[in-house]
């Protein structure tokens, strides 16, 4: 196989499984973003999808630029110096949230397929993170590249038989939504969930991009990554909305919705799952840790250690809690990083 297309499929896979973690995977983000403002979601998810294609393409390309080893260098790029460091920090701490919310998203994938315990679940992903985690951006390449066209695979033959049609039709002339929606409007809400996915994702995409030495395959592998994780969404979301408002009181939409087949296609669906929030976990933790790193004189070692075992207290809170109210609060404050972004580029020039 050639380098390029080679390396363009390492970055558009590395891209979906960066941002393809608890919340989005379990269904849990799709319903509060998209599927509780019912057929207009669909449009949200476009515009989400547009704004992937753009944003991830860009931050790669910055990050080729600048040759960065985390998105400490970016942030500063995009924001300037003093707010730069106000926007590092804060999306340090967002970074952290992030991992403790993708724990506990494993530990309800395990709990509801699996009975085991909650804090059991918890602990079996945090050993599991903490024994790859080592592995570095090779290691989270490497991954995603197999554990994405398995999970794009599963969707297929799991999710898409669970969409119907005739249920999404019926309820789109009469849609009365479950309370849970983090925005009133459909567009602010759409905002809001690529916002936060970018600058969260950010961490592995900044160093992804100094790590790919073509940058046509950094362009095409950003598209084709961003076109991936809007149809998976879009997926998803009908398939939510075919269930609705049964798939709305379950901590793992999705896997309602796959288990709603046959047992075997939920048993397959619950691994897949569990594994696409566990190469997320990897990745934030590699790039959370990299960031510390770099401006302390602890080891890579130490603070890993440090911020599984933080996350691992916070994440007891429970799941759809933290995705509900941490996620929004993410949005709204990476709209600042989404705007300097977009603007930096054309302000520079």
């Amino acid at each position: 196989m050639p380098l390029f297309i080679r390396d363009t499929w390492k970055v558009a896979a590395t891209f979906i499984g960066t941002i393809v973690g608890a919340g989005f995977a379990s269904g849990q983000e799709i319903l509060k973003f998209f599927a509780h403002f019912g057929p207009t979601g669909i449009i949200g998810i476009l515009l989400s999808c547009s704004i992937f294609c753009a944003g991830g393409t860009l931050i790669m390309v910055l990050g080729h630029k600048l040759k960065a080893c985390s998105f400490g260098e970016i942030v500063t790029y995009v924001c300037g110096r003093k707010l730069g460091r106000v926007v590092d920090l804060v999306l340090g701490v967002f970074l952290f949230g992030s991992l403790s919310v993708m724990l506990a998203g494993s530990a309800a994938v395990l709990c509801q397929q699996w009975g085991l315990p909650y804090w059991l679940g918890t602990l079996l992903t945090l050993l599991i993170s903490m024994a790859t985690v080592l592995s570095g951006i090779r290691g989270v390449i490497n991954t995603n590249s197999v554990v994405v066209p398995l999970m794009i695979t599963i969707c297929l033959t799991a999710i898409v038989p669970a969409i119907s049609g005739t249920r999404i039709s019926a309820i789109s002339s009469n849609f009365h939504p479950v309370s849970g929606e983090p925005s009133g409007m459909w567009f602010i809400s759409a905002l809001l969930y690529a916002s936060y996915n970018l600058t969260l994702g950010s961490s592995v995409l900044a160093p992804l991009g100094n790590k790919i030495k073509d940058r046509r395959s950094l362009i095409y592998g950003g598209v084709f990554g961003g076109l991936g994780l809007g149809g998976l969404a879009m997926l998803i979301n009908l398939a939510i909305l075919s269930h609705y408002p049964d798939s709305a009181g379950y901590e793992i939409p999705s896997l309602f919705v796959a288990g709603s087949m046959t047992v075997f296609a939920q048993v397959i669906f619950s691994f897949v799952l569990w594994a696409e929030i566990f190469t997320t976990i990897i990745g934030t933790i590699y790039g959370l840790a990299a960031r510390i790193t770099s401006n302390s004189k602890f080891s890579y070692i130490k603070i890993t250690i440090v911020l599984l075992t933080g996350s691992l207290v916070m994440s007891q809170f429970g799941f759809s809690e933290l995705v509900g109210v941490l996620y929004p609060l993410f949005g709204y404050v990476s709209l600042v990083f989404l705007v300097c972004l977009f603007s930096a580029p054309i302000l520079k020039k």
